[in-house]
């Protein structure tokens, strides 16, 4: 059984983050929040019902948040739906390929344009 409490009675702390990311970050939640959800309207084909679950909870808490401008920490549910996604986004982006063609890129810019590397 889920915990009852998930962000185990921790302290809100303000989101300090720009209207764009935040934007951004509601999409993003509400589209998981609807696929999660809907994997559990199928109960009976998804693989970790508790989990998923935990998900979606996770995922209405961090909505909550970002409406109000602050989330409570601890809640290790919502880290760890958060990490998970930023890992996808990570590798689903070529992330680490694009960070790494672009420091090659400006730091030959850098060189070209006369500026010490």
């Amino acid at each position: 059984m889920a915990d009852q409490n998930p962000t185990g009675g921790g302290q809100a702390v303000p989101l300090d983050l720009p209207a764009p990311q935040v934007m951004l970050l509601r999409q993003t939640l509400t589209s998981c929040l609807v696929g999660v959800s809907g994997d559990l309207a199928r109960v009976e084909e998804t693989p970790n019902a508790e989990k998923a679950r935990e998900e979606v909870g996770a995922f209405r808490r961090l909505l909550r948040g970002l409406r109000r401008g602050e989330v409570i920490v601890p809640d290790e549910p919502a880290r760890d739906a958060v990490a998970t996604l930023a890992a996808e986004a990570d590798r689903e982006n070529n992330y680490a390929e694009v960070v790494a063609e672009h420091d090659a890129l400006h730091g030959l810019l850098g060189v070209l344009e006369g500026e010490a590397s």
